[in-house]
This record gives structure tokens, sequence and C-alpha cells, in this order.
């Protein structure tokens, strides 16, 4: 029965890492898709308005998660220079 068990964990593994990668995939088609259709303009007022509303979701835990992948995504396309904390200061 702990086999079945692992096993199931597994299995739930591979296909949340599946859907993980699907999903990517058709938001970089979406998003290419939206570029061609209404140009990088239109998206990025798109991609604002919806940020907005996911930051004023009811819901706490959502907000929270929102921003942190903000956050993760700032980090990744706009890396803190060197010897600054987060508010951009030097260090003395």
């Amino acid at each position: 029965m702990e086999q079945s068990f692992k096993e199931a964990d597994q299995a739930r593994e591979e296909l949340t890492e599946s859907m993980s990668n699907s999903v990517a995939a058709n938001c970089d088609l979406l998003h290419h898709g939206l570029v061609s259709a209404k140009g990088l303009e239109t998206t990025t007022e798109m991609y604002r308005h919806m940020l907005g509303q996911l930051l004023r979701h009811s819901s706490g835990e959502v907000r929270a998660q929102v921003l942190q992948s903000f956050n993760r995504s700032m980090e990744k396309f706009w890396p803190r220079k060197a010897g600054h904390d987060a508010q951009g200061n030097q260090p003395d």
C-alpha cells in the first residue's frame, strides 16, 4: 500500500510538472499572439491592468503570491546593483 502511495505521489508530481510546462508554453504563445495582433503598447497596458487587479484581489493569499511572483520577476529582469539594499542605498 505504501508503494502505491509513492507511485501516486510520483504520478501527481509528473502531471503537475507537465501541466506547468504546458501552461508556460501557452503563455508564450498567448503573449506573442497579443503582441502581433494588438502591439506591444496595448499588450503592456493589458498586463498593467491585470497586475493591478490581482494586487487588489480580495484574497490576501492571492495578493501575497502575486507580489512574491512580481518581486522574483523584478530580480530576474532588473537585478539590484551589487552593494545596494532593497531601497537602493549603498552600505556605509
